[in-house]
């Protein structure tokens, strides 16, 4: 099994952002769930807001991570075709990807 994370820098727009990378995974038959960089879940709305208010105080908002994984069984999950897709439908930047791991499945 092979499962790959995003890391997105445009905390800011947040949901923007994950929506075009989730409308683009789903045509790869991917899912994505949004994880702070230590893997705990997030949410969306507060950490768009706390990066808001981390660059009104002049400091670097931290970036998130979106895992990939496939919905469907011998899907393939490819972070960059996700990328690639979600550029398609209008993504100028902050996202890029992070990792990719390969995993046997036993």
């Amino acid at each position: 099994m092979t499962t790959s994370t995003l890391l997105v820098t445009d905390v800011e727009n947040l949901a923007d952002v994950v929506a075009l990378l989730r409308a683009a995974a789903a045509e790869l038959d991917c899912g994505l769930s949004v994880r702070t960089l230590a893997g705990d879940e997030v949410d969306e709305a507060e950490t768009a807001a706390a990066a808001r208010r981390d660059r009104e105080r002049k400091r670097l908002p931290t970036p998130v991570r979106v895992d990939l994984h496939a919905t469907t069984e011998g899907a393939t999950v490819d972070a960059e075709a996700v990328l690639r897709g979600a550029r398609a439908r209008g993504l100028v930047r902050g996202a890029t990807v992070d990792e990719v791991r390969r995993t046997s499945g036993r």
